[in-house]
């Protein structure tokens, strides 16, 4: 069976440096020439277009749990929305200003993970709205067309930090590779598996995932975007 061009699993991406990280190894499944025809396919919903425009609001100074709710509604279940009404409305409004503030991924996404309710890819969400040119999504998908198996964010499963902070590196080693934009390459991710996921079997040399030492905690669930 011959496969779509836009599926063709090339893995023609692998930066050395990343790729000598045993721990957390990453590769693109697709060409890097297909991006941003992926990235024109991906369709931005309601949900996604308000999230990004209280990312703005946030960056300009809104630090408030009224912009970071339209970001939670994207990205995060009713049962994990419930839980972050734990937070008050000063620490919501600290934690966001911390971060916005911040100098590394590793303090920001540790800040916005100190929330009650709020776990490393509710966090990347979180950061990828507010500073779109910065951060990336980590979710499953995107973890998929890197290179790993399906991997389920649920109530048992937590992503660590340190995979997070690999995966942006990564990503954004990617985008200035590829001259494009980080919210275009999380996009192609996302729209890739998308329709790989219509395509039993599309995926050969998938590394095996999720590798158990990675799996601990509680995690939010993800609503899908």
């Amino acid at each position: 069976m011959t496969l779509a061009p836009t599926l063709r699993a090339t893995h023609a991406f692998e930066p050395s440096r990343l790729a000598r990280d045993a721990a957390f190894p990453l590769r693109l499944q697709f060409s890097p020439s297909e991006i941003p025809g992926l990235a024109a396919g991906y369709r931005i919903d309601v949900k996604e277009q308000a999230a990004f425009a209280a990312g703005t609001r946030i960056r300009n100074g809104g630090c408030t749990r009224e912009n970071l709710a339209p970001i939670l509604t994207w990205k995060v279940s009713d049962r994990g929305r419930s839980r972050q009404q734990r937070n008050s409305d000063e620490e919501v409004a600290d934690a966001l200003r911390t971060a916005l503030l911040a100098t590394t991924p590793r303090v920001a996404v540790s800040v916005l993970t100190g929330l009650s309710g709020v776990a490393v890819p509710v966090a990347s969400a979180i950061l990828a709205v507010i500073r779109p040119d910065q951060y990336a999504v980590i979710d499953p998908r995107g973890l998929k067309a890197l290179g790993w198996g399906p991997l389920e964010i649920g109530a048992k499963a937590s992503l660590p930090l340190d995979l997070y902070l690999h995966y942006l590196a990564f990503c954004r080693d990617l985008s200035r590779s590829c001259g494009i934009t980080l919210q275009d390459l999380d996009r192609a991710l996302w729209e890739w598996t998308k329709v790989a996921d219509l395509r039993p079997g599309l995926l050969p040399g998938l590394l095996p995932g999720p590798l158990p030492s990675l799996l601990h905690g509680r995690e939010e669930n993800h609503a899908p975007r």
